[in-house]
């Protein structure tokens, strides 16, 4: 925690950091609310390929924040992919180092990531977040959002219920 903190938007080249980064967080955030053996079964190729179409089809935003030069936070967003809300912008991922978590840097990436949406023009944004994470349900909720409906992903063999949450975009 000693360079200067810069946010920059990911080139293809940077799927990979990005594929490893998330899976890393992921493992370290769901410990507790997602089935070990689901996380055990995460792979970094899976991701990468995941993200690398994600990025080619040119729908979603990709943006990294670093410490100098360690990556310590990465956010994805653009067109909401969320049924019924369509129209918005939509935050799909948004993950800190868990050393950085709880000292505003969480804020500044989130921040960045809606001003982006709205020079997008979208007006609304969405985001969807895993019913047992009360910590980010907390930071969704202090930076506006509302729970606005309630739905499950399925992650291998088990349904997690999930909450979607929004915010019209303030002027």
């Amino acid at each position: 925690m000693s360079g200067g903190i810069q946010i920059r938007r990911a080139g293809r080249e940077d799927i990979i950091q990005m594929a490893i980064f998330l899976n890393n967080c992921w493992k370290s955030a769901y410990r507790h609310m997602i089935s070990p053996d689901y996380l055990d079964t995460m792979s970094v190729i899976g991701r990468f390929r995941g993200l690398s179409k994600r990025f080619d089809d040119g729908v979603s935003v990709f943006t990294m924040m670093f410490d100098g030069e360690e990556l310590i936070g990465a956010a994805i967003y653009g067109k909401s992919f969320t049924e019924e809300y369509e129209k918005d912008g939509e935050i799909s991922a948004i993950y800190l180092h868990e050393n950085y978590i709880g000292k505003g840097y969480g804020n500044r990436l989130f921040m960045h990531a809606e001003q982006d949406l709205s020079g997008m023009g979208f007006a609304c944004f969405v985001l969807e977040v895993l019913t047992d994470n009360t910590r980010a349900i907390r930071f969704y909720l202090s930076h506006g959002y509302e729970q606005v409906a309630d739905r499950s992903i399925r992650l291998g063999q088990t349904d997690y219920p999930l909450y979607v949450m929004r915010k019209k975009r303030t002027e």
